[in-house]
Order: structure tokens, then sequence, then C-alpha cells
């Protein structure tokens, strides 16, 4: 391991012992990362200008069995499903598509550059729609807006001021502030102008697949104008589900043959199917309430940080579905790939939380209620793990089961020590909304400075390490992971299924069915 880690890990049992912290964690940080984005050299497409259909026709009989919710809308912007939202990446392309680092790859952008707060966009418009009409700025303009006004896509876009048009193959986003990984959020499908005014409108994109939707069934057959690889499979038929729990079930009876899971009702059953994972940008962590007695100290805070057992609520809670981390940005983000720092080194150390205890000049037990809700069981068993965890410090938690409305009424109300919470992030890590004062994240102390540091780091005023000493400096909250989706599918596909963030279906052109007695 290389020399920086071993001196990281010299110095954890000194994190946070007193003022002078703020200079080591300064020097250990210095070396953490550096800004940049994952692809420095433009990427330029030799594609033609002008859309040629394809004649090809695929040479499988077989057709494609995916579960969706007929009272749901097929409009990326006004669904609100998602069953349905899982559909997206078969029907539609994106400007970037995301890999499971988080780093955007070009989906219908060409390339991309950025200057302070410009992000230009050249566009690969070899692409067509699926009725032969050819792509342009103008089909990002105006999907541009339904996205910004849908609930599925606004946070992602909450960076960007305003878009224009320089010409048919370039876009300019404007930003609110200087961001090098602004491309990351370019994620929202481009639809056709005018073709998603509304939830009944059934839009037209260049994906792999179009839309057939007529009153008996609803299908979606391949796009002979899509650039993408020629696909085995020519049909997939859309198989109405309700509710969306028994997805599992109707995969085993071979009425579907796969569906994605992103486990957001906090459970698990063992499948026989196969499976594959890809990250999510939901973060789970511990709430802390900043008026509760010993924690409206930091050391305190620190000190229940430190005694969390992160891998262990992994393991068992979360079922292997999640990923510990100590910080509250992914650990597989890509801004930290060129980094030789290693942040394992915060997890589980409860000689530290003692001594941090012991430097709040806390003596004896102390006792907190944990709020938790009951209809994760996820979240509960995570509960309790912390509870077993914290035991050994000294701290008695007492887990409070509650309802959806009484959790929210008790965070509300401050009527919590310590709660888990969870929060979908943007897929380029924009953790403005985690600290912000009128944000989802409860009891933060008003003397707290992580947020002033964020908006800091957010501008290019000071470097990611600086806000990272920042958050653990006031430990606002403690992060406990990020959760994992996982697409299941049936046995008779082959090859292996791949997917990525917001594509469950990436290489769904590959895939052959080999079942037996069906017509």
């Amino acid at each position: 391991m290389k020399s920086t880690i071993k001196q990281a890990k010299q110095l954890k049992r000194r994190l946070f012992l007193s003022h002078k912290t703020i200079s080591i964690l300064a020097l250990l940080f210095a070396v953490i990362m550096l800004f940049s984005s994952c692809d420095e050299t433009v990427i330029t497409t030799d594609s033609p200008t002008s859309p040629d259909k394809n004649t090809y026709i695929p040479v499988s009989s077989e057709h494609l069995n995916i579960g969706y919710s007929k009272a749901d809308s097929l409009n990326p912007f006004f669904m609100t499903t998602g069953i349905n939202n899982d559909l997206v990446s078969l029907v539609f392309e994106p400007l970037f598509y995301l890999d499971d680092s988080f780093c955007a790859r070009n989906g219908l952008a060409a390339s991309y550059s950025v200057q302070d707060n410009v992000l230009t966009v050249k566009l690969d418009t070899s692409a067509a729609f699926s009725d032969g009409v050819q792509f342009s700025s103008t089909d990002v303009l105006y999907s541009y807006e339904k996205a910004k006004a849908s609930q599925n896509y606004k946070s992602e876009l909450s960076g960007i001021l305003s878009v224009s048009a320089t010409a048919a193959d370039t876009v300019v986003f404007t930003l609110s502030s200087p961001c090098i990984n602004a491309v990351d959020s370019l994620t929202f499908p481009i639809v056709k102008s005018a073709t998603a005014e509304n939830t009944a409108y059934i839009p037209i994109g260049t994906g792999l697949y179009s839309y057939v939707v007529s009153e008996t069934e609803a299908r979606l057959d391949y796009n002979p104008y899509c650039r993408k690889p020629q696909p085995n499979i020519a049909k997939v038929k859309l198989v109405p589900i309700t509710p969306a729990s028994t997805l599992l079930h109707t995969l085993e009876l071979g009425t579907i043959d796969a569906y994605f899971d992103d486990f957001s009702q906090g459970s698990y059953s063992q499948a026989n199917a196969a499976s594959t994972k890809t990250n999510l940008s939901n973060l789970v962590f511990l709430g802390m309430n900043s008026n509760s007695y010993g924690l409206n100290s930091a050391e305190v805070r620190q000190a229940v940080y430190f005694a969390i057992n992160r891998q262990a609520v992994v393991k068992n809670s979360f079922k292997k579905y999640a990923v510990a981390s100590a910080v509250p940005y992914h650990p597989e983000w890509h801004v930290l790939e060129e980094s030789d720092y290693d942040i394992s080194f915060l997890n589980l150390d409860y000689s530290s939380s003692q001594t941090l205890l012991t430097q709040a000049g806390i003596a004896g037990t102390l006792i907190y209620n944990l709020i938790v809700y009951s209809g994760n069981n996820f979240k509960v068993a995570a509960a309790k793990e912390i509870q077993a965890s914290l035991k050994n410090i000294g701290i008695n938690v007492i887990i409070k089961e509650l309802t959806w409305d009484e959790y929210n009424s008790a965070l509300t109300d401050n009527a919590y020590d310590l709660y888990i919470g969870e929060i979908k992030l943007p897929t380029n890590m924009n953790l403005s909304t985690l600290f912000s004062s009128s944000g989802p994240v409860k009891g933060v102390s008003p003397a707290d400075t992580t947020y002033s540091a964020y908006e800091e780091f957010s501008a290019g005023k000071i470097t990611i390490d600086a806000f990272t000493q920042s958050f653990l400096q006031n430990m606002p909250f403690a992060p406990i992971c990020f959760r994992t989706g996982a697409l299941i599918y049936s046995n008779d596909i082959t090859p292996a299924a791949d997917c990525d963030t917001g594509n469950a279906y990436k290489n769904v052109y590959e895939w052959e069915i080999h079942k037996t007695g069906e017509s």
C-alpha cells in the first residue's frame, strides 16, 4: 500500500482531538484529489450527417417480455413509477450516459468542453428519431425544458441557469456557478420536439426501440434508425404488472424476462434468476439532533461516527445491496479515481470514539432515541446494527420504529436524538441540498460551517480536501452507505446482462432468449 495511506492510518487516532487537527487534516487531504473530468480529451465523431434507415432485420423469433404500469404514463417527463422509468433507456438516449463511477460517456453528444460556468456540447447529428427525422439542437432545448419542469429530472438540472443553441449541432449550458462535473448531470432523455407535451403523449426517441401502443397492446419495436449495435431481439412486449411488488413472482412464472430493482422498499427475496448490480446515488446516513445533550458537541458526533460498523450494516442490514461510505460522496465516484488517499481508515474505530467522548467531558452512559421508518426492513436492521455498535462506547440506543407519517412528524417536531435518513443525490454528486439550512437533513447545528465550505468548494474557491476537512470537523451527520440496485433477469437470457446507473438494459442488444415451449 502506498506511503500516504500508511501515514493516514498512523494518524487516525489523533483525528479531531484538538484544534491542531485542522492543520493535520489539511496536510492529509492535500494529497487526496484533484478535480478532473473523467474524459479530458474531447471525443469527436466521424459519423455521416444524414440518417439512413437500417434494413437489418433481427434474426431471432423470440421476443423479450418486460413489465410496466399501464396506469402510469409512458412519457419520461410525467411517469411516476420506477417500473416505467426503467423503460426509458430502451426508447430514448440522453446526451450522456453514466457508467458505474458516475462518469459521463457519450450518448447523443459527440464532445463537450467546459470553461468557467459555460458547458458547450457538440451533438452527434447523424442520429435520427424512430420516425426518420434527424436529431438536432432544437430537440435538446425542447427536452431540457420538459426535464427541468419534471419531478424526475429537475434536481439533476438544478445547477443550470439557461440553455441555448448556437448551431444545429451545438448546445450551450450556462451554469449557476462553475462546476467541472456538470456534464455528469446531462442524463435526461432526449425526445423529438413537440412529442412530449403532457402525460398522454407517447414521445419519439432515438433509442434502440420505439413505442407501439394501441388499445389492445403496448410493445417496443426495433428502431431501424438507431445507431446502436443491431439487436438480436426485434420486439419487446410490455406486460401490465400490478402491483410492482409482484415482479419477482412474475419473473419466476416466466411472464416477464427481466426487471430492475432499486430495493427502495427495503426488502430482498432470493430469486431463482440471474442478476447484476449497479451503483445508485442514494445516500443513507445517520442524522443527529444537535439540540440533544452531547450531540450539541462535534466531538460526540464524531464519536458516534467512528463507532458505526458500516461494513456490518452493508452486509447484514442491506444484504450487500449497498456500498459503505465514510464520506458524503460515493466512494466509487470518478473524481476520486486518481487519488492515493484511502478514506477507509475513517471507518470503525472504538478507541477514537472513547477518546472523543472523554474530550467532550462525557462521563457515564448516554441514552439516545433513534427513530426509523418501520416500513423499510433494511433501515430497521441498520438501526439495530448501529444500536449494537454504539453500545460498545457507552451509548445506549432506544429504537423507535414509526409509520411514515409518525417518522416525518418526529423529524419536524425535533422529537428524536438520532434517525436513519436517505437522500437521492444528483448523479454529479452535488451535495448542496444536504448542507442547506432548508435542506432535507435535520438536526444540524446552527453553528455548522459545512454549508459555507461547500458553497466555496462548488464555486472553485477551495479544494475538495478543504471541504471534506470541514465536514469531518463539524460532522453534521454520519454517512453510512450508498444503496445498490440490480437487474434481475431470467436464466433463459444470454449473455450475462450488464447495467449502469440509469441504464438498466445497457447490453440488451446482445441478448438472446433460449426458451422452450413458447410459440
